[in-house]
């Protein structure tokens, strides 16, 4: 891109994405990754055309070698981050705020989005009564696609009496980059070929004139301020490093755009730059093979309970370097413990859905476990650690007050190291934190998903056609039978079973008897359907005799139904405590 000279207090948006390609502008560590869609990115250059204040860009000007990535030109989503490292000390402009702005601009205006470019329509910007709606319309497409969507407007002849508005899409950096000579002659071109009235040749040169004045002369839309700009190197009043990270946090805290884990990783980074790049592989690997999702957020809580932090995100913590220190100390036998208990779930428990198990929370105290066992696995045939693993899923305790609660189980009833996880605490916990005192069908209908799932043989994974997705089914249709009998008993366990949703969509509300006629007879089998009981006038029977068989044969399947699961019930003792 060609240079441009400007005051050094003001930026024209072209001079700043010149600093961006030459390096000088650049992303710390800290920042989070791009997640703007294209909608935003859209909606951006609507706000930028129109003349409207998108906000103020915050930048740091250092000499510090701190690690830091350059701006992406063309986003893949797959794509991770490179980072480096200012170890020449030359001067540098790190952006502290505004780095989905400056990132969208950049890949608008220099680069492509998922390999494709950026057009604006040259004959947008007319007048509505709406002043919501976007008035300059802004895509991503390939070259081919707006071709093609050109040349629907290009015959003048077969427009006939169309009221469509004209269109036409050309690629914004290159007319950004277009010579003067070369617009007036693209201006002329167009209006012979569209053959435009006098106001849409008007628009059209008002739009060009706007994208050039927006982009390359004005410094009002996007306004940029600089931390010790022009200072010299070793001004002893330059920002440290702390003060830079405390006013990204306070920036990012108040206006609750980054979630927690985002700004504890970007507070690891300070310390620990390996971090960026280490964290999201990991992610990667271990969602390649299992279907239970994964994420930022359950590795630091792991990461925090492993290292004697508690679970509770506290960025706070983080301010302490030795903290930090404890963090990278875990690291690795951490993740080692993760890999096994996702292996555990899968494997052993026949489960592969984060969901079915009352979300990720509820695995953290099975990695604290093996975190402190040196073989990092359970020991073969643990039945302890899968029957309160079935435990903590039916009952779900883990899916909300997910800061307080795993934090107080593996505080009050976790020793390290143990021999056998913790099953009657787990029991003890249960009843103290849920109120479930046994486990019976209220128990076990607390998650039905999860108990018909291991009842049909399904573990919850990925489903690659999406009309194969597995969804509950009502065997009784329900919008029928709540005509005469209680939601509850339609609605419960008994009434339900997992059934593709091809099928689940096109059955209706047809009788189950003619319906399920047709279904393999192994697969009702599994179910524990019986079409000789498929008789409405019975229909409380129907349910309350297979909710029980499901409640015993799901017990049986999980360990439940021992009799060392109904003394640690029987068993328990404690004092609740308020959740936070």
């Amino acid at each position: 891109m060609q240079s441009h000279t400007r005051d050094k207090n003001l930026s024209s948006i072209f001079a700043l994405i010149n600093d961006i390609e030459a390096g000088d502008v650049v992303l710390p560590a800290i920042q989070r990754d791009f997640v703007w869609d294209t909608g935003r990115i859209e909606k951006l250059f609507d706000s930028l055309m129109r003349g409207y204040p998108v906000g103020i860009v915050l930048l740091w000007e250092t000499y510090e070698s701190i690690q830091y990535r350059r701006f992406v030109k063309d986003y893949r989503s797959e794509d991770l981050p490179i980072y480096k490292e200012n170890t020449d000390k030359k001067r540098i402009r790190y952006v502290l705020d505004g780095q989905q702005r400056l990132t969208s601009i950049n890949i608008a205006l220099n680069g492509t989005h998922e390999g494709k470019e950026f057009y604006i329509n040259l004959l947008s910007g007319l007048e509505t009564d709406d002043t919501s709606e976007e008035k300059y319309h802004f895509k991503f497409s390939s070259l081919k696609e707006i071709q093609d969507e050109n040349a629907l407007y290009l015959d003048v002849d077969s427009q006939g009496d169309s009221e469509d508005k004209p269109e036409y899409w050309f690629s914004l950096p290159k007319l950004l980059k277009m010579p003067p000579i070369d617009a007036l002659k693209m201006k002329s071109d167009i209006s012979a070929s569209l053959g435009l009235t006098d106001s849409a040749k008007l628009k059209l040169d008002e739009n060009i004139s706007q994208v050039r004045f927006v982009f390359n002369e004005s410094s009002e839309c996007l306004k940029t301020q600089t931390i010790d700009a022009s200072l010299p190197a070793d001004y002893k009043s330059r920002k440290t490093v702390f003060d830079i990270l405390e006013i990204f946090v306070r920036i990012n805290s108040q206006g609750v755009r980054l979630s927690r884990s985002d700004l504890i990783v970007s507070m690891l980074r300070l310390y620990w730059p390996d971090v960026s790049s280490l964290l999201p592989k990991f992610i990667e690997e271990i969602n390649k093979g299992s279907d239970l999702k994964i994420d930022t957020d359950f590795v630091i809580r792991c990461l925090f309970s492993t290292s004697g932090l508690g679970t509770r995100l506290d960025f706070d913590l983080l301010r302490k370097k030795a903290n930090v220190d404890l963090i990278r100390q875990a690291y690795d036998q951490c993740l080692d413990a993760i890999r096994s208990t996702v292996d555990f779930v899968r494997i052993d428990c026949k489960i592969d859905s984060g969901r079915m198990i009352g979300g990720l929370n509820t695995l953290i105290p099975f990695v604290h476990f093996l975190y402190f066992k040196k073989t990092k696995a359970f020991k073969a045939g643990d039945s302890n650690a899968r029957k309160a693993l079935y435990l903590f899923a039916f009952s779900k305790i883990f899916t909300q007050h997910s800061d307080s609660r795993t934090g107080a189980f593996i505080r009050d009833f976790m020793s390290e190291p143990a021999t056998d996880f913790p099953m009657a605490g787990a029991a003890a916990f249960i009843t103290w934190k849920t109120g479930f005192d046994c486990v019976d069908d209220n128990l076990i209908g607390n998650n039905s998903e999860l108990a018909l799932s291991l009842l049909q043989g399904r573990n919850g994974g990925k489903v690659f056609y999406s009309k194969n997705l597995p969804e509950i089914d009502h065997i009784f249709p329900r919008s029928t039978m709540e005509e005469k009998y209680d939601s509850i008993l339609v609605n419960n366990i008994g009434n339900l079973w997992i059934l593709q949703q091809l099928a689940n969509r096109n059955k209706s509300a047809k009788d189950p008897k003619i319906f399920l006629a047709a279904v393999d007879k192994g697969l009702l089998l599994n179910a524990l359907i019986d079409i000789d009981t498929l008789d409405k006038r019975k229909f409380r029977s129907f349910v309350d005799t297979r909710r029980t068989k499901i409640v015993d044969l799901v017990c049986k399947m999980t360990g439940l139904a021992d009799a060392d699961v109904k003394s640690a019930f029987s068993n328990e003792e404690g004092e609740d405590e308020d959740e936070d």
